[in-house]
């Protein structure tokens, strides 16, 4: 990985952090020192190593962490390898520090100076660095939360177009013109559903995440609609554990899945077929199953399934690789299957 041009802030930071760092170590050897004690050697030192040195190293170290990845990494793997190289670092300029003295003063280091120098760059060091990633990481949850709202923007935008195209709402409309003079009850009720449908779409995007049992209800909305149209040729199954309801979930994944399975398997059969909605807790998380009659096609044009793998990009970024949406067959059934972790909260009480 190349890393990003350094900008004005942290170059800023860079020489703020070590010039404090110098007048710390520069005050300490004022205080341990008496007047003829001090050498002109020793201030040059001093200088030199603090702030020189210490920035080229530590510009060089964030290269490193770039190209090497070491920021992607876990805190578990990343703990071990940064320790050893901060470490040795610090060793190389007590080392750089002890010949300077004994090539220019002739005066060796003793152990307890050498100690001291030793861990003095180790500390300094190991501060830099827990500055530097943490400010790091704060910046790639920033982008990473820019990017979920991006993409959670484009899914809701996708799935209100698909909910407003005129074909769903002819056909909406046209069940309920029948439905008004045969049986207005129901038609007053398909208009509530339609509603709530609409409403819910357009407030999707206030939230990143809802619970299982809230978007249940809205594909219990949809698949009202869709069977006034289908009417038998729509069945559905359920198969719901009570203990995954609470699971949270992007909003209108399910709804999502539920519409393809519709739309591509189920309105193209002459006899219809089932749709079961299924979900429950495993020990490697909740999985909700949605399942259709027919076989799994692939796309038909350059605009078709994207709303599969809009919904793939919002479960990665929500839950950071932890879940998975996977589609396959069975016995005849295109299955859908969402993995997320147990326990799912929203990102933002994280």
């Amino acid at each position: 990985m190349i890393p990003p041009r350094p900008g004005r802030l942290y170059w800023v930071c860079q020489a703020a952090g070590w010039g404090s760092f110098t007048v710390y170590v520069l005050g300490g050897y004022l205080i341990g020192t008496t007047p003829d004690q001090r050498k002109l050697s020793d201030f040059f030192s001093i200088f030199f190593s603090n702030l020189v040195l210490c920035p080229l190293v530590s510009h060089l170290l964030r290269r490193e962490l770039y190209r090497r990845e070491w920021l992607l990494l876990p805190l578990r793997r990343l703990v071990p390898r940064i320790a050893l190289v901060l470490v040795s670092l610090g060793l190389a300029l007590t080392c750089w520090v002890a010949l300077w003295v004994w090539v220019v003063a002739r005066n060796p280091l003793d152990g307890l100076s050498f100690l001291s120098i030793f861990v003095g760059f180790t500390w300094a060091l190991i501060g830099w660095f827990v500055i530097y990633y943490a400010v790091h990481s704060r910046r790639r949850r920033d982008a990473l939360q820019l990017e979920l709202a991006v993409v959670s923007r484009d899914a809701q935008l996708r799935s209100l177009r698909a909910q407003l195209n005129p074909h769903f709402l002819f056909n909406c409309l046209n069940s309920l013109r029948h439905l008004i003079g045969e049986n207005p009850d129901r038609a007053v009720a398909m208009v509530t559903g339609l509603a709530e449908l609409l409403r819910y779409s357009l407030a999707s995007d206030r939230t990143e995440m809802v619970s299982l049992a809230e978007e249940l209800q809205v594909v219990d909305e949809y698949l009202e609609l869709e069977r006034v149209r289908l009417e038998e040729r729509l069945r559905i199954e359920r198969a719901i554990e009570p203990a995954a309801l609470a699971t949270r979930i992007p909003p209108m994944l399910i709804q999502t899945l539920v519409d393809n399975a519709i739309k591509h398997g189920i309105a193209d059969l002459p006899r219809g077929g089932v749709v079961r909605l299924g979900a429950r807790v495993t020990e490697a998380g909740v999985e909700i199953v949605i399942e259709n009659t027919g076989t799994l096609k692939p796309p038909t044009s350059t605009t078709s399934g994207h709303g599969l793998r809009n919904a793939t990009e919002r479960l990665r970024l929500l839950y950071d690789g932890a879940a998975s949406l996977t589609l396959g067959e069975r016995d005849g059934m295109t299955r859908a299957v969402v993995l997320v972790p147990a326990g799912s909260k929203d990102p933002a009480s994280r």
